[in-house]
């Protein structure tokens, strides 16, 4: 099985009430920015949830976790995000911080 990848979301407040995700992966001895959440959120619970949300859809199986041989992001996507969508299942997973709301 390919090695597990070292990716951390993170929250960054640009100014009070506002936060934005971002992951981050351990690329031997430094971090470096796969994506980045474009718009702030007022808060940090959304915030993290949200970048759950899009940790969880870059991992084929979230049993075995994000590993070397799954596509690479782009660094500092600008994506969207919409609510996170289980890959196996399609059932919605927030790992604790229940989904972020759009809108």
């Amino acid at each position: 099985m390919p090695s597990l990848r070292s990716i951390a979301v993170t929250v960054l407040e640009d100014k009070e009430g506002a936060y934005r995700w971002r992951l981050v992966e351990l690329d031997e001895e430094s971090w470096r920015v796969l994506r980045q959440q474009p718009r702030s959120m007022k808060t940090y619970k959304a915030a993290m949830a949200a970048g759950l949300g899009e940790l969880q859809q870059m991992i084929d199986d979230l049993d075995a976790g994000p590993r070397e041989d799954e596509p690479q992001a782009e660094p500092e996507s600008k994506s969207e995000l919409g609510p996170a969508e289980g890959k196996k299942s399609g059932a919605a997973f927030g790992f604790g911080f229940g989904l972020p709301k759009i809108g």
